[in-house]
């Protein structure tokens, strides 16, 4: 069970990097305690419910802060391949633009051969991105 805290504390640190927020702006956008963010960072240990409110700040699952972005891709598959779009939803903390929304339309509309060419497409610019700031 530690190795399992070890790890969520460090993606809740590292999406809330790669969403740009301070520990202190990411605890007022989910409404806690600078001091309450800071230790599920540190120490990883989130309530089921504090779980659920963190992956819905970033836009993730659940799964993926407990187990890691390749949960559920199975071993000869990367990252790069697999993304999985939701439904935009009032509730987001941030909502998706109109640019977003339409994109999300057209990807959808292709076939799945282009859809999965366009979305590794992505991953490669993000990859790009993340070792560029790095």
């Amino acid at each position: 069970m530690e190795k399992i805290n070890e790890t969520v504390n460090s993606r809740i640190a590292s999406y809330r990097k790669r969403a740009g927020l301070t520990q202190a702006e990411a605890a007022s956008l989910l409404n806690m305690k600078r001091n309450t963010y800071a230790r599920m960072e540190k120490m990883g240990s989130p309530s089921p419910e504090q779980l659920k409110q963190i992956a819905e700040l970033y836009r993730i699952s659940v799964a993926m802060l407990l187990y890691g972005e390749d949960f559920g891709l199975g071993s000869d598959s990367g990252r790069s391949d697999k993304l999985i779009l939701r439904e935009p939803s009032n509730d987001d903390i941030f909502p998706l633009t109109p640019t977003e929304i339409n994109a999300i339309r057209l990807v959808r509309s292709f076939g799945a051969n282009d859809a999965q060419k366009i979305v590794k497409l992505i991953n490669e610019i993000y990859s790009k991105n993340l070792t560029s700031k790095q």
